[in-house]
């Protein structure tokens, strides 16, 4: 091996350093252009003043109705997680305003914005899961409806709304066997448990 490397010069070794040195630059060269930093998420003023653009454009306040503006806004702000704007995609979409009317659609932006503690979504996702629209089987699931009542009727901003939906809390508690009663109050505890962690 040593007689094979004897012949070799310094200049022999030339082309290597150069080549070697050309990938170097590549390699900076790509970092440079395609290294991003990581995205700062909104925060929640900036999500709160987006889903307060998509309502003056869904109701008209201070600018021309349009619904397409308004799904927009409502999109930038629950594609970040901010329930009200969730729950209000949902009912764009549960209305069919400014898109199509898909009630399972709805659902999903219901249970998304209750999964995040919007009562007023959690009370319209029970209902949902009670008609079968909120469940993946269109069959109606009375243990999780109960769930989402106990988790959102106290806490509905109306009293008018809260106090229907603790009557239907009551009713279907009433239609339920003492286990599906107790499962409903454990998957209830789960829920605040992993919420309370966050």
């Amino acid at each position: 091996m040593k007689k094979d490397l004897q012949h070799l010069t310094q200049r022999s070794f030339l082309p290597v350093i150069i080549a070697g040195v050309f990938a170097l630059v590549m390699v900076v060269a790509l970092v440079v252009v395609f290294w991003q930093p990581a995205p700062v998420p909104p925060s929640q003023q900036e999500l709160s003043a987006d889903y307060a653009k998509g309502l003056q454009y869904e109701r008209g306040g201070g600018v021309t109705m349009d619904y397409a503006e308004a799904l927009s806004w409502y999109h930038k702000a629950a594609d970040a997680g901010y329930a009200p704007a969730e729950f209000a995609l949902g009912v764009m979409t549960m209305t069919g305003r400014g898109l199509v009317k898909d009630d399972k659609a709805a659902a999903d932006w219901f249970h998304r914005a209750a999964d995040h503690g919007h009562a007023e979504a959690q009370v319209q996702l029970a209902g949902d899961l009670l008609s079968g629209t909120g469940t993946a089987d269109g069959k109606p699931d009375k243990i999780e409806a109960l769930k989402w009542l106990l988790l959102g009727a106290e806490n509905m901003p109306d009293p008018l709304t809260k106090q229907v939906a603790i009557n239907t809390r009551e009713a279907l508690a009433k239609q339920l066997t003492p286990e599906e009663r107790y499962e409903a109050g454990r998957r209830t505890d789960e829920w605040l448990k992993q919420h309370a962690a966050k």
